[in-house]
């Protein structure tokens, strides 16, 4: 076992993370984003996405892949068109992989990664504010990779046909991590308006 010191190696403040699986933060008084791994601390990059309201409540960490869903197999009760021609649609080209990155529900995790990756929004990079308020990332790039083949799932069960079986393949490049605003409403984060690209 290992212990870390969890100070912002910029500033040197300590950080005082929330969630004891945290794997990405960000120093309240510098925003150096830093990553937790069995090594120590790293320092690293996040995108900031523009806000299209001044008014948030914070930033939730999102994994974005750039890659590719192959269908190899897609088995269904009956046979509906309509649905095969969706699917094919949806992966027959490279395109953007999200997935959530804070602390959430695998279903919920699904539902929004399987949202974005229909309508595939582009980020506008904004500056990175001065005092960041990041709920902390959960999810490492390596769960986020597996957690896409959920996302794929969810997206094709959610097709107006009965889905029996999907075998299917993904490649996808390195991850970045987007930090979105979001309002707090009840015990959920919802993403807010972004600027549009």
């Amino acid at each position: 076992m290992k212990l870390l010191a969890l100070r912002c190696p910029t500033c040197a403040q300590p950080f005082k993370p929330q969630n004891p699986e945290v794997v990405v933060l960000c120093c309240v008084w510098c925003g150096t984003a830093v990553s937790i791994t069995d090594t120590g601390l790293n320092t690293m990059t996040i995108e900031f996405a523009a806000p299209a309201e001044a008014k948030f409540d914070a930033w939730v960490p999102l994994w974005v892949f750039n890659g590719r869903v192959t269908i190899t197999s897609r088995q269904t009760q009956g046979r509906n068109k309509q649905a095969e021609q969706d699917a094919e649609q949806l992966w027959g080209y490279p395109r953007r992989l999200y997935v959530p990155a804070w602390d959430l529900p695998t279903e919920a995790v699904c539902q929004l990664g399987g949202d974005l990756v229909q309508r595939q929004p582009a980020f506008q990079p904004a500056v990175p504010p001065s005092q960041v308020t990041l709920v902390e990332a959960v999810i490492t790039p390596e769960d986020a990779l597996k957690l896409l083949e959920f996302v794929v799932f969810n997206v094709e069960a959610g097709r107006k046909d009965w889905l029996k079986e999907l075998h299917f393949t993904i490649a996808a490049g390195a991850p970045q991590l987007w930090a979105i605003p979001a309002q707090r409403t009840g015990g959920e984060w919802r993403l807010q308006p972004l600027l549009p690209t």
